[in-house]
């Protein structure tokens, strides 16, 4: 482990934080944490109503858009990733970049972000499961009970190994896709309900033109959250600085192509005069496979959901575990979180935290919403959070890049790409928010100001009060081989 230390500063390994299990998990795992966390069944499935009640039938050219600007963000992560290994992710490449207030500032709204995941989807998994459940088999499971139990699945998979939890999640990821893919095929293959429409990648199809494929972005981007999650198993995966920017652009190229298919598989299996029926419902691909193959398919593509809901939580989860064990051991929240089990050398106790905090949101979203809204509502309010990490990240690459690694910089790769990348993201950001949004989700905005202020004052506090706990965020990189150099560390008590 290194680290680019301030005089008279270092953290200790096993002292000050506990260290995770080096070289557990490859490639393969890697590109399950991402794909899992983006779950494009999840999205094919749950998200296309939301993308085309605002794109109408160009829901696949906003697809499309949005896999570029995307792209072009994991493009700028990788070239961070060759550099920087870290379980931090996002805030410790900002800080690399940035300097470490920014960093603080990024982390703190990193952390709002990335924490209501599991709450958006465990009321996603909940109220699906027990639908399934009712209507396949008459069993009558209320959605929370079924939250709080795969809240307890995933906690105590990741409790012992996360290396056993990413080979489930691959497995469900390949399942999923399959099923899913076959039906699209069929459609596809059989011309919808009226015929190919070529009018899916036109901007004329929109309903409300420039602004309603602006509105459509923040349902992509939702759609992509999560990719960079293999970022944060850094720490854990072997030869990161190669693996890690494979499985970056490996899952968002992949999973926006098959995105971008499924919806148009989607709007021709309604067919362009039917879209109104594709927004208003609650499960567009089980309706599709019931007419383009049969029930029995329509019973295998909710086993679809149901796997891959349960592997995007365990991804998901052990994305947030080790953002609040990397939290807790920089002190951007309390340090016990920053250790690992003697044994298993997982974050044991950012794992209770975290899965007792996310179950609290989860079920107080579900109540308070009914667990489907909340999934819409909560994946809103959530992108709000992670937009302006994006287009930092991308900023921070050119000032990493600039001023720390000049030999190496290229401008197509460390200007143009992250410039781009922010513009389509700030784009984004905009369009989302303009004009403010009317309903439940009309606060949402002002809460993640009101966040990003508080984590302002508090980082002026630290600045005044502490400033050398403030330098510790971001800084535990760790090179692919640790020598024993490497394990020096530093006391700030």
């Amino acid at each position: 482990m290194s680290m680019n230390r301030t005089e008279g500063e270092t953290l200790r390994a096993g002292i000050e934080y506990g260290e995770l299990r080096r070289n557990s998990l490859g490639l393969p795992s890697a590109l399950a944490m991402s794909m899992a966390v983006l779950c494009p069944t999840i999205n094919v499935i749950f998200i296309a109503p939301l993308i085309a009640s605002k794109a109408g039938v160009a829901a696949p050219l906003a697809m499309l858009l949005g896999t570029v600007g995307i792209g072009l963000l994991a493009f700028a992560l990788a070239q961070f990733s060759t550099r920087v290994s870290s379980a931090g992710s996002f805030y410790s490449f900002i800080t690399q970049g940035l300097g470490s207030s920014v960093g603080f500032i990024m982390g703190w709204l990193f952390l709002f972000a990335y924490a209501l995941q599991s709450p958006l989807n465990t009321n996603l998994f909940g109220y699906f499961v027990s639908d399934f459940l009712k209507a396949e088999w008459g069993i009558n499971i209320p959605w929370w009970i079924l939250m709080i139990f795969i809240v307890a699945v995933v906690g105590s998979l990741a409790w012992f190994s996360i290396n056993n939890s990413m080979k489930i999640d691959l497995l469900f990821v390949i399942i999923e896709l399959t099923i899913i893919g076959i039906l699209i095929a069929v459609i596809i293959a059989k011309g919808g309900a009226e015929g190919q429409v070529g009018a899916a990648f036109s901007f004329k199809s929109v309903p409300t033109g420039f602004s309603g494929m602006g509105l459509a972005f923040i349902y992509v981007v939702f759609a992509f959250f999560g990719f960079e999650s293999s970022t944060t198993v850094a720490e854990e995966v072997v030869n990161p600085k190669r693996n890690i920017p494979i499985a970056l652009i490996g899952s968002v190229t992949f999973s926006g192509i098959y995105m971008m298919l499924c919806l148009y598989g989607i709007v021709i299996g309604y067919g362009p005069s039917h879209i109104g029926a594709l927004t208003s419902a609650s499960s567009p691909v089980i309706t599709l496979a019931t007419s383009f193959i049969g029930h029995w398919y329509a019973t295998l593509v909710s086993v679809a959901a149901v796997t891959a809901s349960v592997a995007n939580l365990i991804a998901i989860h052990n994305a947030n575990f080790r953002i609040f064990y990397a939290s807790g051991r920089e002190r951007l929240m309390p340090r016990a979180l920053g250790m690992t089990h003697p044994k298993y050398q997982t974050p044991h106790i950012a794992i209770v935290a975290y899965s007792a905090g996310a179950l609290a949101l989860g079920l107080f979203f579900g109540w308070l919403w009914g667990p489907t809204a909340a999934f819409g509502n909560v994946g809103y309010f959530s992108s709000l959070g992670i937009m302006p990490i994006y287009i930092m990240v991308c900023v921070s690459l050119i000032s990493f890049m600039w001023r720390k690694r000049r030999s190496e910089f290229n401008w197509l790769a460390h200007a143009v790409c992250p410039v781009l990348a922010s513009a389509i993201m700030l784009f984004g950001l905009w369009t989302s928010i303009h004009p403010l949004p009317h309903g439940a989700t009309g606060f949402m905005p002002f809460f993640v100001i009101g966040w990003f202020l508080v984590g302002v004052a508090w980082m002026l506090y630290l600045k005044a009060k502490n400033p050398a706990k403030l330098a510790l965020i971001g800084q535990v990189i760790f090179n692919d081989v640790p020598t024993d150099a490497d394990r020096v560390g530093l006391n700030i008590d």
